[in-house]
């Protein structure tokens, strides 16, 4: 039996309400990769998760991909990036993970963070691979995913931890970034 591992309330015991922070399901050990596994950071469940309320979410799971599903890389086509399938190039998903990234800014103004998995081609944070048109090369390793990129149009300064970042200054930083957004949501 697995044990929950996010908070359902938003209230802490003191009744103070917890920031809302978005994280890749993953994380807190939903196997909902495209490999059908999960990456479970205890570290994210012992020291952030007790400090806000976690929504925990897959954009490529939500747009109906399937567990598992094939692979899919980044691409740099002219002046946009696009998803596509790695072993099937004819199977784009772009427009899939952007949507998702709209619908969750759309549904969840009150965001206050987010924690990713890297390298992810929907998740990832300044960490993943793009290649060329026919993937045969890596043309750099410092793209975001497309569930991100669009999570950044509607939230420039969104918080963002991911999973390499799991040490105690990268948390406390992180926590301090997402509880000076909520006040600061609360002011307007």
């Amino acid at each position: 039996m697995q044990t929950q591992v996010f908070h359902t309330s938003n209230t802490t015991l003191t009744g103070q309400t917890r920031p809302l922070v978005g994280v890749s399901s993953c994380l807190i050990g939903m196997a909902v990769r495209y490999d059908g596994q999960h990456k479970r950071q205890p570290t994210l469940l012992e020291r952030i998760a007790p400090h806000v309320q976690l929504l925990p979410l897959c954009p490529e799971s939500m747009a109906g991909m399937g567990i598992p599903r094939g692979p899919v890389n980044l691409i740099q086509d002219g002046d946009q990036v696009r998803a596509v399938g790695r072993d099937d190039p004819e199977r784009d998903v772009t427009g899939r993970l952007r949507t998702m990234g709209q619908i969750v800014g759309r549904t969840y103004p009150a965001l206050c963070g987010y924690i990713l998995q890297s390298r992810s081609p929907s998740c990832g944070y300044h960490s993943t691979p793009i290649f060329n048109a026919d993937q045969s090369s890596v043309l750099h390793n410092q793209g975001n995913g497309l569930f991100v990129a669009e999570l950044l149009l509607r939230f420039p300064d969104l918080p963002m931890l991911d999973d390499r970042q799991l040490d105690p200054d990268h948390i406390t930083l992180f926590l301090e970034n997402v509880r000076q957004r909520a006040q600061r949501m609360q002011h307007e």
